[in-house]
């Protein structure tokens, strides 16, 4: 049986969009991964920023966090905060840690008996009301949506974040869609499937902004009781938001 090659293309986006970043890699094996094609992984990520993996339903806890390890020999832990504690984490209302791979967290919703050694657990995802100062009416709450908030996957202070994230789409919501709206005076909407999680261009944005824009972010400003530069604090804020992203598809 001839061993098929990892291939790397260019995630299809519609003619009319802008969206310049990310990449599929089809014919991967995380659970023996060799070292000519994580060099493959990493070159396309570096490139591509996001990364899709398509066809990994069976890949476990530990294959997912040597993968987020081999890029980063540092990130031993998982951590939020000031702490490497899941369970004091300020966002652990919203996951619950898988014992064998204490690394990975396990987000969702809805009621779970069992999923890699957790048992009849319960997760609920958090909404858009809860982060938002006008939320969607409710009669219009189940056709529409919000975007949540920007996410970041660890410290800003204390502790470093690792240098790239992964998420494995276990299962998701299936059937009927919703319309996302932006709520920010443009009047524009998007149509998108339940559970969706947008990525932005952290590089892309700072190059819309205006020369003056530009050299305002390089001035000192006050931010969480520490004088710091606003261009430390931008790269800080890029790499929280849109660093680089590994998503591991089912199918």
């Amino acid at each position: 049986m001839a061993v098929k090659t990892v291939q790397v293309q260019p995630l299809s986006v519609p003619s009319t969009s802008a969206v310049d970043f990310g990449a599929q890699i089809d014919n991967v094996d995380l659970e023996d991964l060799s070292d000519a094609d994580f060099e493959t992984i990493r070159n396309a990520l570096y490139t591509s920023h996001v990364l899709v993996l398509k066809n990994q339903a069976s890949v476990s806890p530990k294959a997912q966090y040597e993968l987020t390890k081999r890029f980063d020999p540092a990130a031993e832990s998982y951590g939020h905060g000031k702490t490497l504690d899941a369970k004091r984490s300020v966002l652990h209302p919203d996951l619950k840690t898988i014992p064998k791979q204490t690394q990975v967290q396990v987000i969702g919703n809805g009621f779970y008996e069992e999923y890699e050694g957790l048992k009849n657990f319960t997760l609920k995802h958090p909404h858009h009301k809860v982060f938002h100062k006008d939320a969607i009416p409710e009669n219009d709450d189940l056709a529409y949506t919000r975007f949540y908030r920007w996410h970041i996957d660890a410290a800003l202070y204390a502790l470093n974040p690792p240098k790239v994230t992964s998420l494995m789409a276990v299962k998701v919501p299936a059937g009927r869609r919703q319309t996302l709206r932006y709520d920010d005076g443009s009047g524009e909407e998007l149509d998108v499937p339940l559970g969706t999680t947008a990525f932005v261009s952290g590089q892309n944005m700072y190059n819309l902004l205006s020369e003056a824009d530009k050299k305002f972010i390089l001035r000192y400003f006050q931010y969480a009781g520490k004088t710091l530069s606003l261009e430390i604090f931008l790269c800080r804020f890029i790499r929280a938001l849109s660093r680089l992203f590994i998503f591991l598809m089912e199918r």
